[in-house]
């Protein structure tokens, strides 16, 4: 996009793999914050090995709230709050 984006992982490092499709050289970069330039793609890989229920979003907390996030979740975890509908 036409803005610059801090993403985030909560819970993990990752590993930056390549930007704009050409691979990153030299030492590995391990972050869990990458600042992402307008017009920039990242490929990054992650080790799964901490189950939970985690983050990952735009610590823009503004792109965040209009929907810049998702959750890392790992298989038979589960949200462990019970929130009522809304509507009712």
């Amino acid at each position: 996009s036409a803005y610059i984006h801090p993403m985030h992982l909560h819970g993990h490092i990752f590993q930056v793999l390549s930007r704009d499709g050409k691979p990153i050289t030299g030492s590995p970069i391990f972050l869990d914050t990458l600042l992402v330039l307008p017009g920039e793609t990242y490929d990054i890989a992650f080790k799964a090995d901490n189950p939970g229920l985690w983050m990952f979003h735009c610590h823009d907390l503004h792109h965040a709230s209009a929907g810049m996030d998702v959750v890392v979740q790992y298989a038979g975890v589960t949200d462990p709050y019970n929130l009522k509908d809304m509507s009712e």
